[in-house]
C-alpha cells in the first residue's frame, strides 16, 4: 500500500465535510496506488478556497507539474456518495499524477 500524506486547508467548507473531503482525497489516492502500481508514495497538498479548490502533489520524490489540478466542489461532494462522480475523480486525480511524474 502507498504511503499518502495529505495537508490540507479549508476557508468556506464546514469542518465535518472538510473531513469527509481529506477521505475521499486519501481513499482515492490509494486506489490509483494499487490500481497502476506506478507509486509508492504521494504527498498531496489540497487548498479550498471560495469553493474553489486545486490539489498538487509529488510521487515518490518527483514533481514534473507545477500547476494544480483545479477540482469542483461539487465533484467532491458528489463523489462521497455517487460511483460516477467518484470514477471521474479518480479519472482526472489519475491524469494529473501522470503529468507529476513526467509521463
Amino acid at each position: 500500500m502507498a504511503d499518502v500524506n495529505l495537508t490540507a486547508a479549508f476557508s468556506t467548507v464546514p469542518a465535518g465535510e472538510a473531513d469527509a473531503i481529506k477521505r475521499l482525497l486519501v481513499e482515492t489516492v490509494e486506489q490509483i496506488a494499487r490500481d497502476d502500481a506506478s507509486f509508492q508514495r504521494a504527498k498531496l497538498v489540497f487548498t479550498e478556497s471560495d469553493e474553489r479548490c486545486a490539489l498538487t502533489a509529488e510521487l515518490d520524490g518527483v514533481k514534473r507539474e507545477g500547476v494544480p489540478l483545479a477540482l469542483d466542489i461539487d465533484l467532491l461532494e458528489d463523489a462521497q456518495s455517487g460511483a460516477g462522480a467518484r470514477a471521474q475523480l479518480k479519472e482526472a486525480i489519475r491524469l494529473y499524477f501522470r503529468k507529476v511524474q513526467g509521463r
